[in-house]
């Protein structure tokens, strides 16, 4: 018997018998179809985080001011942590504008930029008063330098970011995000731009500050992501220590991003900033200065999510595998009621390679159409739940390819036994069977 013969005989069985080849369908498809969906949802996590990596800055390296470990033990201080509520370190054990210079000359072509910035935003009140819209709103400041501003790469749709004279001269300028323009200025952003507003933070000095720039808005998307509103701006860094109560705000910094030029090695440029860093810092027992990249936590969240999506793909493996399971059985119920045909091909010169191979083709043919079932759903599953998580994904190639060999696999080990069972029945007691 011919392939294609097997193949038209095995579909014309299976529509012979649509619910029965339904419900054998639905284990392999849910098996098929978990197993593809969290592959989906997998890359799509995947892609957010190296998405949201880039965003920050690929080639960005940070040093945080942190307390000193003690000899032998491990650095585990979260900088995040320790400076987002307050913190607590003297200004002496922190990185000077002066240091700063040195650092910048130290690391030279290395790197395009060392910026500067508050660790955590200052709250408080932003208000205009003309005579057309006077009103007061909710709002946060950070100060920054220019090489925060272009390590940031915030677009602007007016004006300008902070400059180097702004540093220099510590000029009462700001740079307002969309939404704040939006709710002080109106829908047009050069509406903004000139215009005068006053600061009043939770504690400390109100300033007066006008308006030098409009970032550009950020499109967000998803059902689970956030769509509040976000009343920020940026100012010089000096003019936030006239106001500001965090630390390592103005005239010393707990926190730098340095942004590693696309020619340099990040490598080297790590080695020579910790080197520098340590011999700035070799005679402070108390603290130090600490080098982090979070790029290199991609490989350590990549394992963490291929480990986990593995044990969520194989309780999915297992559902197929009960699937298979449930092709078996209905093989075999199937081998028991078409006992008289199996008689009569047999009595006309089937052999019992033509029987195993009809009934294998038909498991395989039931186990490959639930794959692609499967797959299908699985993938709209996955795509549905990323999308709702404001992600995009599609299913890796990889684990279409392998979710159908599996079920040519599923097919073939457990149609093989009732097809076995088949092709032994002798055909004198087959066309006996009632």
């Amino acid at each position: 018997m011919s392939i294609k013969e097997s193949v038209f005989l095995a579909l014309t069985s299976l529509r012979t018998n649509k619910m029965r080849s339904f419900l054998t369908l639905l284990g392999v498809i849910i098996g098929i179809a978990a197993v593809i969906a969290i592959m989906t949802l997998s890359a799509s996590l995947k892609n957010q985080f190296q998405q949201n990596l880039d965003d920050a800055g690929i080639n960005n390296l940070n040093v945080d001011v942190t307390s000193r470990p003690a000899d032998g033990e491990e650095d585990t201080q979260d900088p995040v942590a320790m400076y987002g509520s307050g913190g607590g370190i003297d200004s002496a054990s922190l990185i000077s504008p002066d240091q700063l210079d040195q650092l910048r000359e130290h690391m030279g072509d290395l790197v395009t930029g060392i910026g500067v910035g508050e660790n955590s935003a200052t709250f408080g009140k932003v208000s205009i008063d003309n005579q057309l819209v006077p009103q007061e709103v909710s709002a946060t400041t950070r100060g920054i330098n220019p090489d925060m501003a272009l390590i940031n790469g915030d677009p602007l749709s007016a004006g300008r970011d902070i400059e180097a004279a702004d540093i220099d001269g510590a000029r009462p300028v700001a740079v307002l995000n969309a939404d704040l323009a939006e709710e002080l200025f109106g829908a047009d952003p050069h509406n903004a731009i000139g215009q005068f507003l006053e600061f009043t933070p939770q504690e400390g000095n109100a300033v007066d500050l006008m308006v030098v720039g409009v970032k550009a808005r950020e499109e967000s998307a998803g059902l689970l992501s956030v769509n509040a509103q976000d009343l920020s701006m940026t100012v010089p860094y000096p003019l936030a220590a006239n106001y500001s109560k965090q630390p390592g705000t103005g005239e010393a910094f707990n926190h730098l991003t340095v942004q590693v030029a696309n020619s340099a090695d990040k490598q080297a440029a790590a080695d020579r900033l910790r080197a520098a860093l340590d011999e700035m810092y070799a005679d402070n027992d108390a603290y130090h200065a600490k080098v982090t990249d979070f790029s290199q936590d991609m490989a350590s969240f990549n394992q963490i999510i291929t480990s986990l999506s593995m044990g969520l793909a194989a309780i999915g493996g297992i559902s197929l595998l009960v699937g298979g399971i449930g092709v078996m059985n209905i093989m075999l119920i199937t081998v028991t009621e078409r006992t008289r045909e199996i008689g009569v091909r047999k009595a006309l010169g089937a052999t019992r390679r033509d029987i195993r191979w009809q009934f294998v083709t038909e498991a395989i043919i039931v186990c490959l159409v639930g794959g692609i079932i499967g797959i299908i759903l699985g993938a709209l599953a996955g795509m549905a739940g990323s999308a709702a998580m404001g992600l995009l994904a599609f299913p890796p190639l990889s684990a279409v390819v392998i979710s159908l060999l599996f079920a040519l696999a599923i097919g073939l080990f457990f149609g093989y036994y009732p097809a076995g069972k088949a092709a032994k029945l002798d055909p004198i007691e087959a066309l006996r069977y009632e």
